[in-house]
């Protein structure tokens, strides 16, 4: 059967004119056009919409929004392009040396250090609050040596096999009141140097005192901090240590 007789039984069957199926379709019925069946089902049943939606219209409307959806997906293909992960941000590596803010040396609260003298590596802890640095040092004493001030005293830690003897020129004396008591303690300063990761070198003063107890053997305080380093107090051992370069060999007197 074709589309458009479909079409007319449909409406017939809509319209009610048909009473009894086993009389259709008869000699009567087949000279009924479709304008006639069309004013029936008018007359008797106002509600039905007997005109078919405009195909081409429906077509053109889907192919618009195909286009529409076509757009936004190259524009939320752009953006993950751009930012391929916005909800993980990448975070540096652990071990990552830490890079220089506005020309200062960004450090942690904890550091290791390349001291000179004795050449080797120290932990130290990094306290803008204390004014100067300090060292652990034991058995002082202070001589002179061709008309200056100096001082020698042991250098050891846990970490430490055997205690490290150094001498040094006495800078001058600090009077320093202890926190606990009402003492003052006078200490010998010392001038020596400090490798700082393998991007700051410079000479900083250093009061001795027995540091044995406590956990590092080294403050680094604000007078050695100020104007050429950050502290980032969350962090430790940004810088990694000193790497001293290996020495030249020896020239001999025959070459």
């Amino acid at each position: 059967m074709s589309s458009g007789a479909w079409q007319v039984a449909l409406m017939l069957m809509v319209a009610g004119g048909l009473s009894a199926c086993s009389h259709w379709p008869g000699a009567e019925h087949r000279a009924v056009t479709l304008e006639g069946i069309e004013a029936v089902v008018v007359r008797h049943r106002p509600d039905i919409q007997l005109s078919c939606p405009d195909i081409e219209a429906v077509l053109a409307n889907q192919q618009e929004q195909t286009v529409q959806m076509v757009a936004l997906q190259q524009q939320l293909q752009q953006l993950a392009d751009i930012n391929p992960d916005p909800g993980q941000p990448s975070c540096p590596a652990a071990d990552a040396v830490a890079e220089p803010v506005a020309d200062k040396l960004v450090v942690g609260a904890s550091e290791w250090i390349y001291l000179v003298p004795p050449g080797h590596h120290y932990r130290a802890r990094v306290d803008s609050g204390a004014a100067t640095s300090s060292l652990s040092a034991r058995n002082i004493t202070r001589f002179e040596r061709n008309g200056q001030r100096w001082v020698r005293f042991l250098l050891q830690h846990d970490d430490e096999a055997e205690p490290l003897e150094i001498e040094a020129r006495l800078v001058r004396n600090v009077l320093i009141r202890q926190a606990s008591t009402n003492e003052i303690d006078r200490r010998p300063v010392v001038a020596l140097t400090v490798h700082l990761g393998q991007q700051l070198q410079q000479q900083a003063e250093f009061s001795l005192a027995d540091r044995s107890q406590m956990t590092y053997p080294i403050l680094l305080g604000r007078a050695f901090l100020r104007d050429v380093t950050l502290i980032d107090v969350g962090k430790k051992f940004l810088l990694g240590k000193y790497q001293p370069d290996a020495q030249a060999p020896a020239v001999s007197d025959d070459e």
